[in-house]
């Protein structure tokens, strides 16, 4: 996979990611810094023209700088789940069937700001971890415990025999800036951009929670906003406990 932009590509040398090779625009500004990192983490780098660059990315937000990713920023459920469970992250955000890689990028991005590190998505239906939610995500992927499940029902069990709560968010349920959060974790479910949470996860979850709303000529947040600004007051319920 090859990876572009400035953020980017630092993040993934900064965060350790297996790279393969990075290569920067002659005449970037910024190369100094790129090149520095390269040397410190033993990358092999090249300084190229930015018509090599061109010829790679199709994408003309490149910014002159891209990198071959040897493995997708993925981990294991398992592992993602573990981890969650077992260190002081408050909030598992878990993405039913996102399909806009902007949106999925967007949404990466707003839940590392947030602290939120572990992410599941569910691979069918859904927008994979490609070099545009990479961009998109500014490089948080990087920095985040991020998987893949086509079992939410199953992710839902293992958080309840753990006591975690599941809510859905949705419309019609209690708006969240009124939900009380009792328990030291939780999750919350978002859905497609189309077609929202699937019925059978809305059943399981705790509760629905919505967004408050005061015009409805619009029909609804885009979801990467809905997220950004529901993950923002669930964090905020957790700095005020």
């Amino acid at each position: 996979m090859v990876i572009y932009g400035k953020h980017p590509v630092i993040c993934a040398i900064d965060s350790n990611a297996s790279i393969e090779k990075v290569l920067i625009y002659e005449n970037l500004k910024e190369k100094e810094k790129i090149l520095n990192m390269c040397k410190a983490k033993n990358i092999n780098y090249e300084l190229v023209s930015k018509f090599k660059i061109e010829q790679i990315v199709s994408d003309d937000n490149h910014q002159g700088v891209c990198a071959y990713l040897i493995n997708e920023p993925v981990c294991k459920l398992s592992e993602n789940l573990e981890n969650f469970l077992n260190s002081e992250n408050k909030i598992l955000l878990i993405i039913d069937r996102i399909q806009d890689p902007y949106n999925l990028g967007s949404i990466i991005r707003s839940a590392f700001v947030l602290n939120v590190k572990n992410i599941v998505s569910t691979y069918t239906q859904s927008s994979k971890i490609t070099p545009s939610v990479i961009k998109a995500s500014a490089g948080a992927i990087f920095y985040i415990n991020f998987s893949y499940s086509d079992n939410l029902k199953r992710v839902i069990e293992i958080l309840k025999e753990n006591k975690i709560p599941v809510y859905s968010l949705e419309r019609g349920g209690i708006l969240i800036e009124e939900l009380d959060v009792k328990s030291e974790k939780l999750a919350i479910i978002v859905g497609s951009e189309h077609y929202g949470i699937r019925k059978k996860l809305i059943e399981m979850s705790d509760k629905i929670i919505t967004l408050r709303q005061y015009n409805f000529k619009v029909n609804s947040y885009n979801v990467s906003n809905a997220v950004a600004i529901a993950l923002y007051i669930l964090t905020l319920k957790f700095q005020i406990k």
